[in-house]
């Protein structure tokens, strides 16, 4: 979500001595000849070399999230033709791969009107993944693949459809030559919506474990890791139910980058500072990201809105001005600015690593591994 964040992931990962994955969305990071992404503006090529330089033990995984026709903004404000959208995610996936990336998630469930029909989310899944294979291979490289079937749900897959899903997406890789994912993803009821998790998980924990160990026990019949998506704002015995039902790893996002917002917000009172305050909720609440994450029947002000969407503004040049004048400020007190931001989001990761048991930490990035996703 911010470089902070970023840091604060690697400072997890070194401290704990644990794999983690960096999992960012063609929105948050893109390849440079899509225009690059929201976070830091950083480009593949940027991403990459930064985390590298951080990271000498390689602890940290690269691997993109939610890669796939229609998952860059652009290609749905132009409208792109469904082969247009699928050449634009190939040329994503090849820079990715290209710049290192250890796992790629393969996510053909949009379509350009909405949710992608099953049979064509496969068929075209095949074909990005085929083409992926064969880039990797021509650059000596060998990432590892999560695959997924549909957008996130407040409730979990049903076992029986989900095992004719995964035995069918499977057994179409295999009929072509590919190699099998690492990661399937399931609806495990988690969802996050506004700044709370929405999943039935955290109304009926024993009902949605015992449906995910049947989808876990799927995985397993096949051969691979189970990930869950949307896992942000779970309290600790509600993760401990997904541990225990047997997930893999799982993903977690926007509430770093509403952690972040709140530290910043909380520095700002702090030093006095109302009226960059008020700037940056004004600028984050015009820029209209927080529309995506509201709850249809929700309650929440402006401020709240403003919050939700303040991570969406840390690269634009308006919130460095805001920032420029508060790190001087902050200075003056003996406050390093980016550190206590940093100090925050690495809080809220540690949430989660410390609800996870530690796995062994694995040789090389091919080996399986419980983890979590920033």
């Amino acid at each position: 979500m911010s470089k902070n964040a970023v840091d604060a992931a690697i400072n997890v990962a070194y401290r704990r001595r644990r794999r983690i994955m960096l999992i960012p969305s063609r929105r948050q990071v893109e390849t440079a000849a899509q225009g690059g992404g929201y976070v830091e503006g950083w480009t593949t090529e940027s991403f990459a070399d930064y985390v590298h330089s951080q990271d000498p033990d390689g602890l940290v995984l690269l691997c993109r999230d939610h890669g796939g026709p229609y998952q860059n903004p652009e290609e749905k404000r132009q409208r792109y033709s469904l082969g247009a959208a699928l050449k634009s995610a190939a040329q994503s996936y090849e820079d990715d791969i290209r710049q290192g990336f250890d796992l790629l998630h393969i996510d053909t469930s949009v379509d350009l009107g909405g949710v992608a029909p099953l049979e064509a989310a496969i068929d075209r899944a095949v074909e990005l993944y085929g083409q992926a294979v064969e880039t990797a291979r021509s650059l000596g490289k060998e990432p590892l693949f999560e695959i997924g079937f549909e957008d996130q749900g407040a409730d979990t897959n049903d076992p029986v459809e989900f095992e004719e899903q995964v035995a069918t997406a499977l057994g179409r890789l295999e009929s072509v030559g590919l190699p099998q994912p690492t990661f399937i993803v399931a609806q495990t009821a988690t969802k996050v919506m506004e700044t709370r998790n929405v999943g039935a998980l955290t109304v009926a924990p024993f009902a949605v474990a015992a449906a995910v160990r049947s989808l876990v026990r799927v995985t397993r019949r096949h051969g691979t890791a189970l990930k869950a998506h949307n896992c942000d704002y779970l309290s600790g015995e509600q993760l401990s139910y997904l541990n225990a039902a047997g997930v893999d790893a799982l993903n977690v996002a926007p509430e770093f980058g509403v952690v972040e917002t709140r530290a910043f917000l909380a520095l700002l009172d702090e030093l006095g500072l109302p009226v960059l305050r008020e700037r940056f909720l004004e600028a984050a609440y015009a820029s209209r990201s927080w529309e995506k994450w509201m709850h249809p029947a929700t309650t929440a002000g402006d401020t709240d809105r403003a919050v939700i969407a303040g991570h969406y503004t840390f690269a634009t040049e308006g919130f460095h001005a805001l920032k420029e004048v508060a790190a001087n400020a902050a200075a003056k007190r003996g406050i390093d600015i980016d550190a206590r931001l940093r100090d925050a989001v690495a809080r809220s990761i540690d949430h989660y690593a410390a609800a996870l048991p530690d796995a062994a930490l694995p040789s090389t990035a091919s080996a399986s591994a419980s983890a979590l996703a920033g």
